[in-house]
């Protein structure tokens, strides 16, 4: 779910009650509060109640609703998904909805959520209330991986019928060992020569590279040098398999099939990485099978691993190519 101003300060009122109480373990002052906090009011909202809740403060809500969570995080670590779907309002419970928590479940080995801490807040004239929870869970799915994350989530539940009519997730991985689902920073830069960058992990790059290649490769294999020219910067860099280094243009690209009386590229994996805390600057490892066929009748055919270089414009920049025959068994 979205994100919005309401759950945002939900949030930060928590956090400062949680802090309260590990920081300071003693009693705590909270004669003559009746209500804290104040609903300003989500400026993407289409809602009638964002305009007519406007200005209204929070309160405690009841612990009805938090037990009512908690029954449904029981049910969820039992993996019994007609049980924790029980727990959630009709109209929360689409189709897609309702599969996805079943195959969520099947594809698990064991689930445990364990809350340690639970707020039941309401938004004054609210038809709801809201629980925010925070927790430490273990997934071990059943091909083997496992992972440990954090969890704070904020529960909806309806006053009309006592049912969870929604919820937000945030979470963070915990990067001990605990887990080896996957982790959105790992490995690490050498580098050719030491520079500021060397020793720094990598992670995954997000702009479109992958999307941007796979039309590439259409646009290769229907022979459109037109259209495969515009995916280059108007200078690269080439580093082919047999060696050597040349600069070429996109202008060079135009004419790529002037010898060819077919092509057939296939990818087989792409990997899109960068430097952690550099700039937007990408490199795309490509797995991939291509046939050429000559005019001539020759043809030539290989496995291939390249390195497509995107630079801050999403043009490939540069090409790395490494290749090696393919069997004939």
């Amino acid at each position: 779910m979205k994100l919005n101003n309401n759950l945002i300060l939900l949030i930060t009122i928590a956090l400062i009650v949680v802090a309260t109480f590990c920081l300071n373990p003693g009693p705590v002052q909270l004669d003559n509060v009746a209500s804290a906090g104040k609903f300003t009011g989500n400026p993407e909202s289409t809602h009638p109640k964002n305009e007519t809740l406007k200005g209204n403060a929070y309160v405690l809500g009841s612990d009805d609703a938090m037990n009512l969570v908690l029954e449904s995080v029981a049910a969820y670590n039992a993996k019994d998904s007609d049980k924790e779907l029980s727990y959630y309002s009709d109209d929360f419970k689409t189709e897609a909805r309702v599969n996805g928590t079943r195959q969520w479940h099947e594809s698990m080995e064991t689930l445990s959520m364990n809350p340690w801490a639970m707020i039941p807040v309401r938004l004054q004239e609210d038809d709801r209330t809201l629980v925010l929870s925070w927790s430490v869970e273990d997934r071990v799915w059943k091909n083997g991986s496992k992972e440990t994350i954090d969890l704070m989530e904020v529960f909806a539940v309806n006053d009309s019928d006592g049912k969870i009519s929604g919820f937000s997730q945030w979470h963070s991985h915990r990067w001990d060992g605990s887990t080896d689902h996957g982790l959105p920073v790992g490995g690490k830069y050498f580098g050719r020569t030491e520079s500021e960058y060397s020793g720094r992990p990598l992670v995954f790059s997000n702009r479109g590279e992958v999307q941007t290649l796979e039309q590439f490769f259409a646009d290769y294999n229907n022979m459109d040098g037109e259209a495969v020219a515009g995916y280059f910067a108007d200078e690269w860099t080439f580093r082919a398999a047999t060696g050597g280094t040349s600069q070429r243009t996109s202008e060079d690209m135009k004419s790529i099939f002037d010898s060819l009386e077919s092509v057939q590229w296939t990818p087989f994996s792409m990997t899109p990485l960068k430097i952690y805390d550099t700039d937007p600057e990408s490199g795309v490892t490509v797995y991939s099978t291509e046939k050429r066929v000559m005019k001539d009748g020759t043809v030539w055919e290989k496995d291939l691993v390249e390195l497509f270089f995107f630079d801050l414009e999403g043009k490939i920049s540069g090409v790395e190519q490494y290749a090696r025959e393919i069997s004939a068994e």
